[in-house]
């Protein structure tokens, strides 16, 4: 576990010998700023990795919040109202300060008000005097300069406080009294102990059991498919090789569910960094370029492993409502996200009946014989035959297929790249090519 520490030099040296002192097995870092407009490109420009970011005010960690491009888990350090106490015992006891009368930045008027009560010390209304607190100002720094300098040379106070170490030393080289709000050790211990639970507890979520689970479409009884196993399982096949592709790309646990059921268990942070927090489901692209089945995934979590399976189906279930080709995560509250589609990058597969349909439309054939012939070559892994090997592989007359490969020519399914003499009589035999996209 890593912390790295961001703030001015006083502080930030505080945090580190603190952190030395109490967790010395927590590796640490820090960088130390002069002002703290910088401390966003210096973290940018930061070239390790660690698990969190620890600034040493607000007004950073706002401005972190705000403009960071990839944040991570931070913190800051509070000014609660023991710096306040800290600040006003070295103000009275060290420096010598008279305190009724002050000019004070990061602390408002209600918790000052409340410590000089509790110390049974006299509150006067007109002679405290509170900088508003614009930390996402770009000349905040500046405008609370002017704002003590001010107080103090018009002798409307007699004492500064200020949570900003820039002013700080920039007072006291203009010879302002001036004491610097540094936070206590215990509020730092506390902030550094509270942070690590935070880191354990986000490595624990991230490593939270999340179950995919991919469902194919079984052929339905009027489907062309039904009554040929080697189409449905050579697609199974492709399906199952781009599982196995995807399981061992994101380094998950794949199990088969039966002929048309998959499960994949990996984890919340491979899932979510695999799909840049469900942008884009590359799973969907690689089934999509070999499938002409609908396939139907479904993302689970839960608090076991057993509740990320049962919400997976439940995605599966939303998606077959919407039509297949898309995944819906099922979040451990029930919540929903989807439809989470592929890359807008790929083209939409055709579905397997649509195609054999449209060629049947296109060349005047039946659906039956576009399908019996491409089914059949498809079997046999090649794109070139001539008409009396199509015909003995389809079981029709060579004159038959003559006409059939006419209307399939006619409508571009096919052409004639040559023609080969296959015996020392008779005409030469034409040799067809069948264009490569109806092969799936």
């Amino acid at each position: 576990m890593k912390i790295l520490f961001v703030g001015p030099k006083i502080i930030t040296e505080k945090i580190e010998k603190i952190s030395k002192d109490n967790f010395p097995a927590l590796e640490t870092d820090s960088i130390k700023y002069k002002h703290y407009t910088n401390a966003l490109e210096l973290i940018e420009n930061y070239p390790e990795k660690v698990d969190a970011i620890l600034f040493g005010g607000k007004t950073p960690f706002k401005l972190y919040e705000k403009k960071a491009k990839n944040k991570i888990l931070c913190d800051y350090i509070p000014r609660h109202d023991t710096t306040l106490y800290r600040a006003m015992f070295e103000a009275v006891y060290v420096r010598k300060y008279d305190v009724s009368s002050l000019s004070i930045d990061t602390y408002d008027e209600k918790i000052t008000k409340r410590l000089f009560n509790e110390a049974s010390i006299g509150y006067q209304e007109g002679r405290m005097y509170f900088a508003e607190q614009l930390y996402l100002d770009a000349d905040y720094v500046e405008y609370v300069l002017n704002f003590h300098r001010e107080n103090y040379e018009k002798n409307h106070v007699s004492c500064c406080m200020t949570g900003l170490e820039q002013v700080y030393y920039t007072l006291l080289q203009e010879s302002v009294p001036v004491v610097l709000c540094v936070p206590s050790e215990d509020t730092i211990r506390q902030c550094l102990n509270n942070l690590q639970m935070r880191i354990r507890a986000q490595k624990n979520s991230e490593n939270q059991i999340v179950v995919i689970a991919v469902k194919m479409d079984m052929p339905s009884e009027y489907s062309l498919m039904k009554d040929d196993e080697y189409a449905y399982l050579s697609q199974r096949l492709k399906i199952l090789d781009r599982l196995y592709h995807f399981n061992s790309r994101i380094e998950g646990v794949l199990v088969e569910q039966g002929r048309s059921e998959f499960m994949i268990f990996t984890t919340k942070k491979v899932i979510e960094t695999e799909t840049d927090n469900y942008k884009d489901i590359y799973l969907l692209d690689v089934l999509r370029d070999v499938s002409v089945i609908n396939t139907y995934i479904g993302i689970g979590y839960g608090a076991t492993a057993n509740d990320s399976k049962f919400n997976a189906y439940e995605g599966i279930k939303i998606a077959q409502r919407h039509g297949g080709q898309v995944a819906y995560v099922v979040l451990e509250g029930g919540d929903v996200i989807g439809p989470v589609g592929a890359s807008q990058n790929g083209k939409k597969k055709e579905n397997f009946e649509e195609k054999f349909y449209q060629i049947a439309r296109e060349s005047s054939l039946s659906v039956n014989t576009v399908y019996k012939i491409f089914s059949n070559i498809t079997k046999d892994g090649k794109t070139e035959y001539t008409s009396k090997e199509l015909a003995g592989i389809c079981g029709v007359s060579v004159r038959t297929m003559d006409r059939i490969v006419l209307k399939l020519c006619d409508s571009g399914y096919c052409e004639v790249i040559s023609e080969k003499l296959m015996s020392k009589y008779g005409r030469p035999s034409r040799i067809l090519r069948f264009k490569p996209f109806l092969f799936f």
